[in-house]
């Protein structure tokens, strides 16, 4: 056994003696299905098509294998949090590059492919962002418009021409996010994104976690967070380290991502 599947394994066994894990079956009457979509103030930028490069990104001709591999993801976060109305997600990684804006943007759209609920996908790498550039929107504002310029959240949003899919994107860089992101403007935004549409899942694409301060202040705004490691590159100290920062936090599971021959 690797060095980085021990480090994952004790990951799991801390969870669940810690409960994080489900506590079983149940029986549930599922909430209602939302009604049918119809946007009148959130921009619609076209139909989506998912004309980026193959085996990355959901489409309406996607990789099955892919598929499934989000759909159980999905399926997993929904048991772990439907009952308890737990329903904003923050997706991060150990460091850069491990995949794990691509994996927020397809949970999102498998969680809103699903009959229940809808998605809303939040762009929150203020310093760097890549949803907009991902889904080809072509966007200029943002998150950053809101809380630095207090533009109104409605116009902000876009519809990337997927059903119950909303997305806001980040907007332009901008270098100093640490401040605002951990601001009380935030921490209400995150608050009323919770409650308005109790059915809607929020998933929240945060920088990376080990030498960016962003992502553990922003972690205590959200009801769980999802851990994205690339297999083969992530070392076992980083590992180590990153479920250190994050051993008071909600941590709801870990995702190894690229997994060769999978």
């Amino acid at each position: 056994m690797s060095k980085i599947t021990k480090a994952l394994e004790r990951a799991r066994q801390d969870m669940l003696s810690s409960g994080a894990a489900p506590r079983g079956e149940h029986q549930t009457t599922p909430p209602p299905a939302p009604e049918e979509m119809s946007y009148t103030q959130t921009q619609v930028l076209g139909q989506f098509s998912g004309t980026l490069e193959p085996g990355q990104m959901l489409s309406d001709g996607e990789d099955m294998g892919l598929t499934d591999c989000y759909a159980l993801l999905r399926t997993q976060v929904l048991h772990r949090t439907r009952e308890l109305g737990q329903n904003t997600i923050m997706v991060t990684s150990v460091g850069q590059g491990e995949g794990k804006t691509l994996t927020a943007i397809n949970l999102a759209m498998s969680m809103a492919k699903e009959m229940v609920q809808t998605a809303l996908l939040v762009d929150m790498n203020l310093r760097s962002p890549m949803v907009a550039s991902y889904l080809s929107l072509d966007v200029e504002r943002g998150l950053a418009d809101y809380l630095l310029d207090d533009v109104p959240i409605p116009e902000l949003l876009v519809n990337p021409g997927m059903k119950k899919l909303i997305v806001l994107p980040a907007g332009k860089p901008i270098t100093v996010s640490t401040e605002i992101l951990g601001s009380p403007k935030m921490r209400h935004l995150v608050r009323e994104m919770k409650d308005k549409y109790p059915e809607r899942y929020v998933i929240f694409d945060c920088p990376h976690l080990l030498g960016m301060p962003d992502s553990l202040i922003f972690s205590s705004f959200v009801d769980h967070i999802i851990l994205v490691v690339e297999a083969g590159k992530t070392s076992s100290d980083d590992i180590t380290k990153t479920l250190h920062l994050l051993k008071d936090k909600p941590l709801l599971g870990i995702v190894l991502n690229k997994v060769r021959g999978a």
